[in-house]
C-alpha cells in the first residue's frame, strides 16, 4: 500500500497537537500547533494552484499551546468550534466567523484536551486534563464536570471499558495509572510501567495505550491483550482498519519515523512506513471528501501523508505489507506449521542433547525436582526477599526475574548468577509499591561441571503490602491519623484479607490472628520508614491508625476490592496533613492574590510603554533628538521592568500550578477513604466548597465525607 496523498507544510508539527475540523460544516481543515504560539489550518478544498501553501492560514495565540481540540457543543451548530488550550486557559474559537466563542481560565493547568459527551451529562463539552484535575466546559465556557485523579493528565479518550453500554472517560496519568471514570466513580484502574502518553479507543471494551517507555498494547476492560515494547518512544496512536480486512488495526507513530500498523487481537505487525522525520500525529478522517476515511500522519518537520486501502485494487505492494490478506483457514493452517516447527525443534534438541550423554540418567535434572518460593520480610535487611531453593541436591545455576507490570527492576529483568552455585538463593527485591506478579526462570543442573540444564519456568505473586512487618505487639504510641468506619465484614473475611494483602514475619504468623472474637488489633511496621499501621476492630466499627493519609487510602481500597465492598463511608482524622493543607490553602490564596496585583502592575506598564513609544515617535518627527533619546530611556528601563515582572509573574504561577496540584491530590485522597456513591459525593462537594471559597467546609467534608448540614 503507497500513500494516497503527500504534502509539505514546511512549518513544525507538535506532538500530539494536530486535529481534524470541518469548520463550515462540509469541507475538513487539517489544524496544527506548531512552534511560537501559532495554530495553522490547511484545507485542500480551498486551493486554487499547485501550492500548498496557498490553502494554509495561521492563528496566532501568542503562547505557548498545550493541548488541541476539535468538534461540535451542539447538532445543530453549522461547523465545528476549535478549542486552543494554553498552559493557564483555553479559547475557543470560530474559524469561519475569525472569532473567539469563548475564553476561560483554567489555573489546574491545560495538559490534554477532547470533545465529547459523558452519560450524566448529556450535553457536548470539551474535557480538559490538568494538574491532578479533569473540567468539562461547554459552549459558553461553563463548567459542566469536574473531577481529581492521582497525577497530572496526559491523556483522554472516551471508551465503553466495562461493556454497559455508555461511554466511560479513559484517563492516563503521570502516575502511571489508567482510570475509567463513570462520572466521579473510577470503575476501572490499569497500572503500567511508565508515563502514558496516548490513549485511542478501538471498539468496545477495547483501547491502545502508549507509554514513555516504548510500551505500546490494548486493554479489554482491565485486562491487558498483549503489548509490545521498543527502543523508540510512540508519540501518536489511533484505530483503523488499515488492510481492508474488516477489523481495525491500532495505527502507532514513533519518535524515529517509523509509521506501523498493529492486530488488535495479537500485535503483530500488519503495515509499516518511514518518515525521515519523527511522527508528530496520527489521525483518521475522511480528508480528501472520497466517502471513506484514511489515515492522517503528520510529521514534525511539516510533513503530511495519507493511507488509504484502495479495495477495487485487489494488489499490495510487498515492500511494505509484512502480512497477506489471508482466509480464516490459512491463518489456522499457519498457526499449525509454526506450531509443528516449534514442536520438531524441541524434539530436535532433545535427541541432540540425548546423543551427547553416554549416561543419561547420572548426569541428568531429576524429573521430579521441584522449585520452592519462600518470601519473606524482615526489619532488619529492610526489604522483601524470596528465598529460592530446589528440593534435592541439584544447583541452581541462574536465575532471571521479568516483571512486566510494577516497573521494579530496570529494563523490567533481573538476572542473578551465583559465584558459587547452590540448591538455595536469596533474592533481594527493591521497595515495592503495589502488587506484584513476577514470572522466574531457574537454570538448573547437577553437581560438578556439567552442561546438561533444566529450565524452570514459575510465576509468583507478593501482596500490595508486602514491605509491612507484622508486630506482635506495638512498645510505642500509636500513630494520630486515623480513619473509622462501620465494620464492613465479617471476622473470618477480614482474616483473609490480612492474609491476601501482608506477609507473615519471623515474629508473627496469621496463624496467631484470633478472629473468632470480634476485637482485633494487628499491628504492622514499614521496613523502610519504620511507620506503624494499627487496624483495630470491635464487634460494630473498624479503625485504622496511621500517619499517612496515603497509606490509609491504600488500605481501604484494597479492602473494598477484595472484599467486594460497594459502599462505604468515614471518618477521618490526620492531624499533621489537614494542618499542612490548611498552610496549604492560605499559600494559594497568597498565590492568586500575587497573580492579580502582578497582573495589573504589567497591564500598567505595557500602556505606559504605549504612550512612550508615541512620544519618541513624535520626538522623531519634529527632529527633537535630545526628547527622543530620553523616551526611548524611559523604554528600555521600563522594558528591563516587565520583563523582570514576567520573571516573577511565571515564577508566581508555576508555585500555584504546584499549590493546586497539592490540593487536587488531598481532595483525591479524601474521596478514597471511602467508596461508591460516598466516594464521589467527597469530589462533588469539596468543588463546591473551592468555588465557595468556603474554607471550613471543605474541612468539614473531608474529615467526614459529608457536606456540612445548614
Amino acid at each position: 500500500m503507497l500513500p494516497s496523498f503527500k504534502l509539505h507544510m514546511h512549518h513544525a508539527i507538535l506532538d500530539r497537537l494536530a486535529k481534524v475540523g470541518k469548520y463550515d460544516g462540509k469541507h475538513p481543515s487539517l489544524t496544527c500547533a506548531t512552534s511560537s504560539g501559532k495554530v495553522f489550518l490547511h484545507n485542500p478544498h480551498e486551493k486554487n494552484d499547485d501550492e500548498a501553501d496557498q490553502a494554509v492560514r495561521f492563528l496566532n495565540i501568542n503562547r505557548e499551546v498545550s493541548a488541541i481540540a476539535v468538534g461540535k457543543f451542539r447538532d445543530q451548530d453549522a461547523g465545528d468550534t476549535l478549542i486552543v488550550g494554553t498552559h493557564a486557559n483555553i479559547l475557543g474559537y470560530n474559524v469561519e466567523k475569525n472569532s473567539d466563542t469563548f475564553y476561560k481560565d483554567v489555573p489546574d493547568g491545560v495538559n490534554t484536551m477532547l470533545f465529547g459527551s459523558l452519560p450524566n451529562i448529556p450535553s457536548k463539552m470539551v474535557m480538559v486534563g490538568g494538574n491532578c484535575s479533569i473540567q468539562g466546559f461547554d459552549r459558553e465556557g461553563n463548567e459542566m464536570f469536574w473531577t481529581v485523579t492521582g497525577d497530572n493528565v496526559t491523556a483522554l479518550t472516551l471508551c465503553d471499558v466495562t461493556g454497559g453500554g455508555k461511554d466511560e472517560l479513559v484517563v492516563g496519568s503521570d502516575d502511571f495509572e489508567i482510570r475509567a471514570f463513570q462520572a466521579e466513580d473510577v470503575v476501572c484502574e490499569c497500572s503500567e510501567t511508565s508515563r502514558i502518553l496516548d490513549l485511542t479507543t478501538i471498539q468496545k471494551q477495547l483501547f491502545g495505550y502508549a507509554l514513555d517507555n516504548g510500551t505500546v498494547g490494548v486493554y479489554k476492560n482491565n485486562h491487558r491483550v498483549w503489548r509490545v515494547k521498543s527502543k523508540n518512544v510512540p508519540t501518536s496512536i489511533t484505530s483503523f482498519d488499515i488492510n481492508g480486512d474488516g477489523e481495525l488495526e491500532i495505527v502507532i507513530g514513533w519518535n524515529n519515523g517509523k509509521l506501523e500498523a498493529r492486530s488488535i487481537a495479537n500485535g503483530a505487525a500488519v503495515y509499516r512506513d518511514h518518515f525521515s522525520s519523527p511522527i508528530a500525529a496520527v489521525l483518521a478522517a475522511d480528508y480528501r471528501l472520497r466517502g471513506t476515511s484514511e489515515i492522517i500522519c503528520c510529521a514534525t518537520d511539516g510533513e503530511i501523508r495519507g493511507y488509504a486501502y484502495d479495495g477495487a485494487d485487489g494488489r499490495k505492494e510487498t515492500a511494505t505489507i509484512l502480512m497477506d490478506d489471508i482466509t480464516a483457514e490459512e491463518k489456522e493452517v499457519q498457526a499449525l506449521i509454526k506450531s509443528k516447527a516449534h514442536l520438531m525443534n524441541q524434539l530436535k534438541a532433545f535427541e541432540n542433547a540425548s546423543a551427547k550423554t553416554t549416561k543419561g540418567s547420572s548426569v541428568r535434572v531429576a524429573t521430579s525436582t521441584k522449585i520452592s518460593i519462600v518470601p519473606s520480610t524482615t526489619i532488619s535487611h529492610s526489604n522483601v526477599e524470596l528465598t529460592v531453593s530446589t528440593d534435592n541436591d541439584s544447583i541452581i545455576k541462574m536465575l532471571v526475574i521479568f516483571d512486566y507490570d510494577a516497573g521494579i527492576f530496570d529494563g523490567e529483568s533481573l538476572v542473578i548468577r551465583p559465584a558459587t552455585p547452590g540448591s538455595k538463593i536469596q533474592v533481594a527485591l527493591p521497595p515495592l509499591k503495589k502488587s506484584i506478579a513476577v514470572t522466574l526462570y531457574f537454570r538448573v543442573g547437577n553437581r560438578g561441571n556439567g552442561n546438561m540444564f533444566h529450565v524452570f519456568e514459575e510465576t509468583f505473586a507478593l501482596p500490595k503490602f508486602a514491605m509491612y512487618v507484622p508486630l506482635k505487639s506495638l512498645s510505642g504510641e500509636r500513630p494520630t491519623g486515623c480513619v473509622k468506619f462501620k465494620k464492613p465484614l465479617r471476622m473470618p473475611q477480614f482474616g483473609a484479607w490480612i492474609k491476601s494483602a501482608f506477609l507473615p514475619s519471623d515474629e508473627t504468623t496469621f496463624n496467631e490472628l484470633d478472629t473468632t472474637s470480634g476485637n482485633v488489633d494487628f499491628i504492622v511496621k514499614h521496613v523502610v520508614d519504620n511507620s506503624i499501621v494499627a487496624i483495630t476492630t470491635t464487634t460494630t466499627d473498624m479503625e485504622i491508625r496511621v500517619n499517612d493519609m496515603t497509606v490509609a487510602a491504600e488500605l481501604i481500597q484494597d479492602l473494598c476490592h477484595h472484599l467486594q465492598i460497594d459502599e462505604l463511608e468515614s471518618i477521618a482524622d490526620f492531624p499533621a496533613q489537614f494542618a499542612a493543607f490548611r498552610d496549604l490553602l492560605v499559600r494559594v490564596d497568597d498565590y492568586n492574590s500575587i497573580r492579580l496585583k502582578l497582573t495589573g502592575d504589567m497591564a500598567d506598564d505595557s500602556n505606559q510603554i504605549k504612550h512612550l513609544v508615541i512620544r519618541a515617535e513624535d520626538a522623531r518627527i519634529i527632529n527633537d533628538m535630545k526628547g527622543m533619546r530620553s523616551f526611548y530611556s524611559e523604554l528600555f528601563t521600563l522594558n528591563n521592568q516587565l520583563l523582570g515582572e514576567y520573571t516573577k509573574r511565571a515564577t508566581n504561577h508555576q508555585a500555584l500550578l504546584d499549590a493546586l496540584k497539592d490540593v487536587n491530590s488531598m481532595i483525591q485522597l479524601a474521596a478514597r477513604l471511602r467508596n461508591g456513591q460516598a466516594k464521589a459525593a467527597v469530589i462533588v462537594a469539596c468543588r463546591k466548597a473551592i468555588k465557595a471559597n468556603n474554607i471550613h467546609a471543605l474541612f468539614y467534608i473531608v474529615k467526614t465525607g459529608r457536606e456540612e448540614s445548614r
